[in-house]
């Protein structure tokens, strides 16, 4: 059916128009999203430049970071040869204190010639040396004996030379000291 109003364009009752009011919501809505949109791009390029100078104060900082990482390897290899040379110190016989007590022990006319240390058994020492009598050399494997240091003594040979008018004893003793290395036999 078709709509014919013949009043006059005073007169007509007018209706609403909501095609206007759509029309407002919608540029409304638009600007608003544009609005927000330009908001967040704004704060992402904000947060963009202060990550670029964080990259770059990091950037800054490699040096440092290569530094402590070297710090760290050398403390971590210096504690490592801090602990074999703690562990070979154990292993050792302190020679100060030792010859020491073999000079303390050794009886008057008994001298060494010679003290070694086997490669093998830190422990176990070799003693060369000579005396006038063969009672001075056993005197002296007596008192290795009785010394608290040793563990065990034997004497391995002893040769009777004469030097022009004088008889010489020739001796060899191997001595086993306490302590030393956990795996020393």
């Amino acid at each position: 059916m078709i709509n014919i109003n013949l009043l006059p364009k005073d007169k007509r009752k007018k209706a609403f128009p909501f095609y206007k009011i759509f029309l407002f919501a919608t540029y409304f809505v638009v600007a608003l999203t544009i609005l927000v949109w330009g908001v967040n791009l704004a704060l992402f390029k904000y947060s963009e430049s202060k990550l670029n100078a964080v990259n770059d104060s990091l950037g800054a900082m490699s040096l440092w970071q290569q530094r402590y990482t070297l710090h760290n390897a050398q403390n971590a290899d210096i504690t490592k040869r801090a602990n074999i040379a703690k562990d070979l110190s154990k292993k050792r016989v302190l020679w100060s204190s030792s010859l020491a007590s073999l000079g303390n022990i050794t009886p008057y006319g008994c001298w060494l010639t010679g003290v070694s240390q086997d490669s093998k058994d830190e422990r176990k020492i070799s003693l060369h040396g000579r005396a006038f009598k063969l009672d001075q050399v056993l005197a002296f494997v007596h008192n290795l004996q009785t010394d608290p240091l040793i563990a065990s003594v034997t004497l391995v040979n002893s040769t009777s030379n004469k030097s022009g008018t004088v008889k010489i004893v020739d001796y060899e003793i191997i001595a086993v000291m306490k302590g030393g290395s956990p795996n020393a036999k």
